[in-house]
């Protein structure tokens, strides 16, 4: 296996309790890097209602990076107000200066320092962390990335600690065309009572045996069903009007007066016929698009803790969150929990075949980033007591 095709040529598996079977994940090679990619001030911009438009940031950095690369497959995962990527040494130099311009573009049009750090793998290594991926299949050949070994919570704070040494500096350039990045769904109200956001992440001396506890708990709370989470609840979705897709995506280029910007606004207006007044497009089935929508949505990954986007009932919480406060009192987790009415989906569609397009979830009113404060409350009380 090959340095650059590592991850390409990965074996993927498609039962998410295997997120805690060691034997799915493989090293990194010691010659990629990590980025990592976050809206610095997020809770902040959160709180005064702008959890759309840090979601949107945080999307665009993986279409960003993708497009750099020409569109092939590489592991990533979608934080809500950020992306943690990992990257070729034979991709890195285009992607790190497509990066560079979106820090640009998110200043100019969103008001947002995006942070872009990177760090090597092998310096990760040397310092005693692990870092290993393994490659889940949502469905229909589309994949995600799951991470292991702490390699990527070291790096994190690399980045977050010393931006001197490992931030990449913005450059006075046109990023990468955020081609196929929308957020044309407006909120997806929840069907089952609310929204959960929940973050857990184990620091017992068996950590997958704690994660296959929670997904255990988790499995028998849903029925027996993982899948019943799932927060795309598509018949209370309804798509946003031209206007309010123009309002959103103008901010997408730089100049705004260009073909790729007229080339979105035809898009814009097609998809609105399609799915907001059910016009049928020649051959295309919106339908069977829609079903896709929900097989192909990120709302569950790990990357050194569980996260997941649930849709869940009063009962359903009170229960899950006892179990979870059980766990942390016996100082086997640390978890974040944030509810909402709603859902929030950012899409990223490459092709509107099978497979050629992921949705990215959080929770409605900041999702992730919420839940990671108290994730972070909880780390810090542990760590006092």
């Amino acid at each position: 296996m090959s340095s650059d095709r590592f991850y390409l040529d990965l074996e993927s598996f498609d039962r998410f309790r295997e997120v805690a079977d060691v034997s799915r994940y493989v090293a990194v090679p010691p010659d990629w890097k990590v980025i990592i990619t976050d809206v610095q001030g997020s809770t902040v911009a959160i709180e005064a209602g702008r959890y759309k438009d840090v979601n949107t940031i945080g999307a665009a950095a993986i279409a960003v990076a993708q497009h750099a690369m020409g569109g092939e497959e590489f592991p990533y995962v979608f934080g809500g107000d950020g992306a943690t990527m990992l990257v070729s040494p034979q991709d890195y130099d285009s992607v790190s200066n497509a990066l560079a311009g979106l820090k640009k573009l998110s200043r100019e049009q969103f008001g947002f320092h995006l942070r872009v750090g990177a760090v090597g793998v092998g310096a990760l290594l040397e310092e005693g962390a692990r870092l290993e991926v393994a490659k889940f299949e949502l469905g229909q050949g589309r994949c995600v990335a799951f991470f292991r070994g702490g390699g990527l919570t070291l790096a994190e704070s690399k980045v977050k600690g010393n931006p001197e040494q490992y931030e990449i500096p913005e450059l006075d350039v046109l990023p990468m065309e955020l081609k196929g990045l929308s957020c044309r769904w407006n909120a997806i109200p929840n069907k089952n009572g609310r929204v959960v956001s929940v973050l857990v992440m184990a620091k017992s001396e068996n950590p997958e045996e704690t994660y296959r506890e929670v997904l255990d708990k988790m499995e028998s709370i849903f029925g027996g069903d993982l899948g019943a989470m799932n927060p795309v609840n598509l018949p209370a979705m309804f798509y946003k009007t031209i206007r309010e897709c123009f309002r959103d995506e103008k901010r997408y280029h730089r100049p705004l007066l260009s073909p790729s910007f007229f080339h979105r606004l035809f898009e814009i207006v097609a998809a609105v016929l399609v799915f907001k007044f059910n016009v049928p497009p020649p051959q295309f089935s919106s339908n069977d698009y829609m079903q896709s929508m929900k097989v192909l949505s990120d709302y569950r990954k790990f990357d050194d803790m569980l996260r997941m986007v649930i849709d869940c009932s009063d009962d359903q919480i009170v229960e899950l969150q006892s179990f979870l406060s059980h766990l942390h009192v016996r100082g086997e987790i640390d978890y974040g929990l944030h509810e909402s009415d709603t859902a929030l989906m950012t899409c990223y569609v490459q092709d509107i075949h099978d497979g050629g397009h992921i949705h990215f979830i959080d929770g409605g009113d900041g999702g992730y980033a919420m839940a990671a404060k108290h994730l972070k409350a909880q780390m810090k009380s542990s760590a006092e007591a």
